[in-house]
């Protein structure tokens, strides 16, 4: 029985082209060879033996929840699978996982860690706390999220989670059922599709403006909304693009949300993080519609690890208490128990403490990076870049892909440059913006400055000027040309919602139903 099962299963594996990394390419191309017409017939009954049934030594059938074919983190799927593919007579320098603290030369401030210590030495935070967070742990939170000219949160508005990740999806699980849709960012954070996916809940995509500084394009928020529409997510600062809006584009996107009748979900994580212009709470300018904003500690304080991030519900009507989200949201708190009590205890002293010296040298530093980034892409050949970062830790950067034959997409791009070069850069696709790539530049200045040099030599090895050709002037599937730096713009359904036209990844690479989850293609 097992062998049968495993010869179904790599049959399974040949027709659907989902090759691993280990299968050597003489079977890659047979397996593609006999994939025809009539093969499409048996796709289904496939998946629906290995996505439903796994049969064990012991003859125990084993049942999988289909919707986690689709709970994957794309960033970390990446990641994971490229490791092992640099090329070994160079030093892997990676530029993908937003982790500040990857390199070490980025340290939290000596306060939060030594509020932390204490706190696991005093022996008094080693017990369960309250579902939703220590009392003194929400009020800190609460105190420093209140916006002026606004009533003041009570510990009662906040909610302490697992990091951020967990944040936004109690948000998505206590509004949106399923069969609903939110509205999310493209290009954007791929998790935000994952944990919609996961609960059942359909991904609607309006486009951000690079040729605006990434802001939102108002008109595809109201092109994708309908009555199903559950909640507007806006990330600012922005992942991936390093966005940071200005209160006059919050005031816009909290009236388009006044229209619509929806709440906002604020994804702020990056919120202590800017360097350009200056942060504002989109809490701070929402009037009576309720908003649903997240953080953590993770980013502004440089400790992702420690896995601490809150919601804060900023209801002034009381819509959200009427309705039984906020009841919903403290049943979701008593499932998951929050993260590490000690932790919790730190948060106090952490959201207190005195550290504008500190915070001024790390965004000092990160300006510089950012800075120093762009002037480095402006120069070399096949690259470019729409703004300069004002916060959050990434450069958002175009590759002409018509200028580089062999890299027909930027998951090739991304590959080559990686076997080529040993720099891992994330590419587009992953956030919805095929044609790009993102760049972390939290690393050291020698590091950044060595990993541009090894991609401005890749570059200059594969570009080819003849080839080369204004990206723009493509035609999107719907007729529509491309704007500003070449994104498609579509107003028509692809696969069941609104999406990018995208490219199928590389062979080599990623298989197209792991991308994502879902491709929309």
């Amino acid at each position: 029985m097992y062998l049968r099962t495993y010869i179904l299963y790599m049959e399974y594996v040949c027709v659907l082209g989902h090759y691993s990394q280990g299968v050597k390419e003489g079977t890659e191309r047979a397996a593609r060879n006999s994939v025809n017409d009539t093969d499409n017939d048996r796709r289904t009954g496939y998946e629906q033996i290995f996505t439903k049934m796994f049969i064990m030594d012991d003859g125990i059938e084993m049942t999988v929840n289909p919707l986690l074919k689709e709970a994957k983190n794309p960033i970390r799927y990446i990641v994971d699978n490229l490791v092992g593919r640099e090329n070994p007579k160079k030093e892997l320098i990676s530029l993908a996982q937003g982790d500040p603290t990857a390199y070490g030369h980025l340290k939290p401030p000596e306060e939060a860690v030594a509020a932390v210590i204490r706190a696991f030495l005093s022996g008094n935070h080693n017990g369960y706390t309250a579902s939703s967070g220590s009392v003194a742990c929400r009020t800190a939170i609460a105190a420093a999220h209140s916006c002026p000219n606004r009533p003041p949160l009570s510990c009662d508005d906040v909610f302490v989670t697992v990091g951020c990740s967990q944040a936004i999806e109690h948000c998505i699980a206590a509004l949106a059922a399923p069969g609903s849709n939110i509205i999310i960012p493209r290009p954007g954070f791929p998790l935000y599709e994952t944990l919609c996916r996961r609960h059942g809940v359909i991904c609607r995509f309006y486009d951000l403006l690079p040729e605006e500084g990434w802001q939102v394009d108002i008109e595809s928020v109201r092109r994708v909304a309908d009555s199903s529409t559950a909640a507007l997510l806006v990330n600012n600062p922005s992942n991936p693009c390093g966005a940071v809006y200005s209160r006059e584009h919050l005031k816009s996107l909290v009236a388009v949300a006044g229209e619509l009748r929806v709440p906002l979900l604020a994804d702020e994580v990056y919120a202590g993080m800017t360097y350009g212009r200056p942060f504002v709470p989109l809490a701070e300018v929402a009037g009576s519609i309720p908003v649903f904003s997240v953080g953590a500690l993770s980013k502004r304080w440089l400790v992702p690890g420690w896995r601490l991030g809150w919601l804060c519900l900023h209801d002034l009507s009381g819509t959200m208490k009427r309705s039984g989200v906020r009841n919903a949201l403290n049943s979701l708190c008593q499932i998951s128990l929050g993260p590490s009590t000690p932790l919790q205890a730190a948060v106090p002293t952490i959201l207190t403490a005195k550290d504008n010296t500190w915070l001024m040298n790390i965004m000092d530093t990160m300006s510089l990076a950012a800075v120093s980034s762009v002037n480095r892409i402006s120069k070399i050949n096949g690259l470019s870049t729409a703004s300069l970062p004002q916060g959050a830790m990434y450069v958002l950067v175009q590759v002409d892909l018509v200028a580089f034959a062999n890299c027909p997409t930027d998951v090739h791009f991304a590959e080559k440059l990686l076997e080529e070069e040993s720099v891992l850069v994330l590419p587009g696709e992953c956030f919805r913006a095929p044609g790009f790539i993102r760049i972390v530049t939290t690393v050291p200045e020698h590091v950044l400055h060595l990993a541009f040099d090894r991609i401005e030599s890749f570059c200059a090895r594969h570009y080819r000027v003849e080839q080369s050709e204004t990206i723009c002037q493509g035609d999107a599937k719907d007729g529509k040309r491309d704007i500003g730096l070449g994104l498609p713009r579509v107003s028509s359904c692809v696969g069941g919602h609104e999406g990018l036209l995208l490219k199928p990844p590389g062979p080599n690479l990623i298989p197209k139903d792991k991308f994502h989850g879902c491709l929309d293609i």
